[in-house]
């Protein structure tokens, strides 16, 4: 019995012109942390 060839499928490239992941989490990060700190009592 012999296998066929094995090989590696190729990777899908991230979407270019869309966010990056970094800025992505800063644009959801950054707003909480301001929220929290506005709220915070003094």
């Amino acid at each position: 019995m012999s296998y066929p060839p094995f090989r590696t499928r190729p990777r899908k490239a991230p979407p270019r012109g869309g966010p990056s992941l970094v800025s992505l989490t800063l644009l959801i990060t950054a707003p909480a942390v301001f929220a929290v700190a506005a709220l915070r009592p003094r």
